[in-house]
């Protein structure tokens, strides 16, 4: 993560946060001269005075860029009585395998319409690669199986909840189309329920279809309708359980959004159906792309 990115990403925020720190220092000297005068403390110089004031502006800046790039991690940017959105540098992946888990939380992990689980590590071995091992759903999966679930496990939990949902597959794709993996497709936003361990619960968000090659695809449109499929099921699902969602449609994903694009998206949408809220939502920006994007939305 480069520092001066997350600077330069952040510089309206920083300027906002200098500010109110030139605020606080000021009337901390203005407590100050109420009992003491500059000659009290033996500065009569006006040019000392200057060099004072603009060391106390200087070490506001410092502080300013500490606080963005170091320290500030979560912002709250939508409140109501019955829950609120927060914004926050975190690993979604860390959070969600967390032994220290207390509380009970939904965990939003992005996958393809087949829920397929075959992550391909090494690609020479196969012509068409399933699941990429750096996407969010392959380090998800790899991270289940190291936890101590096996695949078959995976596979019919996923099985069950759709079928709790009394959900089909809107197609079947032929085997001489895809030689591997699962062939049932579902529609886009379908979502399947799955308990880990710790307090946590993972909800498999169907956002991208697989092309003839195993390329993931989605659109922008096709984003805006899932997350709109995700808070219906989370409105009737959730429980007022905490909602951890990540970015989507960058990179993998092939939406052709940037991080911020994706984070104004998400959180619009859920601001706009904000009645579905009934509890905390996190939308969470991985902290190794603070360069990317800036809570400041």
């Amino acid at each position: 993560m480069n520092k001066v990115n997350v600077i330069k990403q952040n510089l309206e925020f920083i300027g906002k946060t200098w500010i109110k720190y030139i605020g606080t220092f000021a009337s901390i000297l203005s407590l100050f001269f109420l009992f003491w005068t500059w000659d009290d403390i033996r500065i009569t110089s006006t040019q000392y005075k200057c060099v004072i004031i603009i060391l106390l502006c200087v070490l506001a800046l410092i502080l300013a860029i500490l606080w963005t790039c170091i320290f500030k991690r979560t912002k709250t940017i939508w409140e109501s009585p019955s829950g609120k959105i927060k914004v926050c540098y975190s690993d979604i992946m860390k959070d969600g395998f967390d032994k220290r888990n207390k509380e009970e939380k939904l965990f939003v992990i992005p996958v393809n319409s087949c829920f397929d689980t075959i992550v391909d590590e090494d690609i020479s071995t196969c012509s068409k690669p399933l699941v990429s091992p750096n996407s969010l759903h392959g380090r998800w999966i790899k991270t289940m199986v190291n936890k101590g679930f096996t695949i078959e496990e995976i596979d019919n939990k996923i099985h069950n909840c759709l079928e709790m949902q009394n959900l089909v597959p809107k197609s079947i794709i032929a085997d001489e189309d895809k030689e591997r993996g699962k062939r049932e497709v579902y529609e886009l936003g379908t979502v399947a329920m799955i308990r880990g361990n710790n307090n946590s619960t993972f909800l498999l968000l169907a956002i991208s279809e697989y092309d003839k090659d195993n390329i993931a695809h989605t659109s922008v449109d096709d984003l805006e309708m899932c997350i709109k499929s995700l808070l219906n099921f989370y409105d009737q699902h959730g429980q007022g359980h905490r909602l951890v969602i990540p970015l989507m449609g960058t990179n993998l994903s092939r939406a052709g959004l940037s991080h911020n694009d994706s984070l104004r998206v998400i959180t619009s949408l859920f601001q706009l159906y904000g009645d579905k809220i009934h509890g905390e939502v996190d939308v969470v920006i991985y902290k190794g792309d603070k360069d990317k994007v800036t809570l400041d939305i």
